[in-house]
């Protein structure tokens, strides 16, 4: 009886570790510094660099030259089976960001394929119809950044013209789209 009761705890403490989704200072001050130095290689689509209001035309930008000011990065690979159950759950929060009036233009939302190449990142974009933009993390760059993450991960920032930092993050996937944009508009403390 003392077994069973220990190993339901245990099992109820790791199940609660991976679902946290957290708001916490000090984590979030770390996730700020690494997340908001990734570069990023500039898309080759003119729809993709319009949407995110970047002007290089080739190389590499931050996080800061998306014009928006909220950025939510989705960090996802092509492996993780939550990422891809989760994948038209995503694609709704883009829709939702997409449909409303306050938030069109104003938040962005982009994933990050960590430890992924182009052409896996391309595969999950077209498996699960990703209408957001996607970039690769072939080199591991951000994996390495933000070690210790789950996927998904969402990270929440907000920009103050080129001052990045993060607000929110979650860890796990959201069941709801709305909700979680309701919640992530809440926490960003901006006027929508």
């Amino acid at each position: 009886m003392l077994k069973k009761l220990s190993c339901s705890i245990i099992i109820v403490i790791l199940i609660a570790t991976f679902l946290w989704a957290g708001d916490d200072p000090a984590q979030i001050q770390d996730y700020s510094k690494a997340i908001t130095q990734v570069k990023l290689s500039v898309p080759d689509a003119p729809d993709v660099k319009a949407y995110l209001g970047i002007k290089q035309m080739s190389g590499q930008f931050m996080l800061g030259d998306i014009d928006g000011e909220i950025i939510i990065i989705e960090i996802f690979s092509m492996y993780c089976p939550y990422c891809q159950k989760h994948a038209p759950m995503a694609n709704k929060l883009y829709q939702a960001i997409e449909e409303g009036k306050e938030t069109r233009g104003k938040v962005k939302l982009i994933g990050i394929g960590v430890g992924n190449s182009p052409y896996e990142v391309k595969f999950f974009k077209k498996k699960y119809g990703v209408p957001f933009p996607l970039f690769d993390d072939a080199n591991s760059a951000v994996l390495n950044s933000i070690r210790g993450i789950r996927t998904p991960t969402y990270f929440c920032i907000r920009k103050n013209g080129k001052t990045l930092s993060v607000f929110f993050t979650q860890q796990g996937p959201y069941d709801d789209a709305q909700t979680f944009l309701q919640t992530v508009l809440k926490k960003s403390g901006s006027p929508f």
